[in-house]
């Protein structure tokens, strides 16, 4: 790997953990442990998707120095209100606020309007392949985090908990939040003797350019991953094409955007024999949960 990469790989491991510094500064004063628990960022792009309902706002935004590159990123609104005056195509400015379990935006406002086009429904967009809960997965060759060839039979016998993430990604409540869930999963799964060998995570990684073996081993050992029980994994083929195909099987999208992705999330769940038993949507969902439901298949 390469000195650019690895000062990459160097500054997002940096962006994901920063904010566990407060931890250890709380002897310091209110007002210091607050500056650390919340960064912000001056953010302008242009609208292409808005769903007040999710209170979501998709924007085609321009670089954040230091931080992100320019892509297509979903936002989260706190504050419906923000909405009114908003459509399609009008170019806005922000305030993206990121703390250390969530990211959205303040002060949402028009800085030009544009003319408003219809947002075409995502399920009209492409005719995917979904999985189908209750049967087997294909049996796909994965590259894992020391090199070496896995399949997903590989780990028949064991209940699953598989998730999709890059490990360039900076949002705390994307990619960051199902490494951190499943952390907190793989330390809920240890303390039950019952559930040993019983059991395993995968991480999926939909960058197979930069997430070759030592940036998935680097990433897990962030994460304090016992790699006996959490793979790391990617496609051997750095175009991609198996991990595009598997990802569109659980309705995973994303759109490499100069070094990102814009892209949603999913996570599912597999019984012993490697069926699919269920896909979680989104980042709404507590490792103490999925345990409970890995429990009952494993046993």
């Amino acid at each position: 790997m390469g000195d650019d990469e690895m000062q990459i790989l160097a500054c997002v491991r940096g962006l994901a953990f920063a904010f566990l510094a407060s931890v250890l500064l709380s002897s310091c004063g209110e007002k210091e442990r607050k500056e650390i628990d919340l960064v912000t960022f001056p953010l302008r792009g242009e609208v292409v998707g808005i769903d007040s309902a999710k209170r979501v706002i998709t924007i085609a935004h321009e670089a954040i120095p230091d931080y992100m590159n320019a892509m297509v990123m979903p936002f989260k609104i706190k504050d419906p209100a923000l909405f009114r005056g908003i459509a399609i195509g009008d170019s806005v400015g922000a305030t993206l606020a990121v703390s250390r379990t969530e990211s959205w935006l303040e002060g949402l406002r028009v800085l030009r309007k544009g003319e408003h086009v219809e947002a075409t429904p995502a399920e009209e967009i492409e005719f995917k392949h979904l999985f189908r809960e209750g049967e087997p997965l294909p049996d796909e060759t994965f590259i894992n985090e020391v090199g070496a060839r896995v399949r997903l039979s590989d780990f028949k016998g064991k209940a699953m908990a598989l998730t999709f993430i890059y490990t360039r990604c900076p949002l705390p409540d994307f990619c960051i939040r199902m490494s951190e869930h499943f952390r907190r999963l793989q330390k809920l799964l240890a303390d039950e003797p019952a559930l040993s060998g019983k059991w395993h995570l995968l991480s999926v990684s939909f960058d197979p350019v930069f997430d070759r073996p030592p940036v998935l081993k680097e990433y897990g050992n962030n994460y304090g991953a016992d790699l006996s029980t959490w793979d790391f994994v990617t496609d051997p083929d750095t175009a991609g094409p198996m991990i595009r195909r598997f990802a569109e099987g659980f309705g995973l999208t994303y759109v490499p955007e100069e070094g990102s992705f814009s892209h949603n999330l999913r996570t599912a769940i597999l019984d012993r024999e490697g069926r699919l038993v269920k896909v979680i949507v989104g980042n709404e969902w507590s490792p103490e949960e999925v345990k409970k439901e890995i429990g009952q298949l494993a046993r």
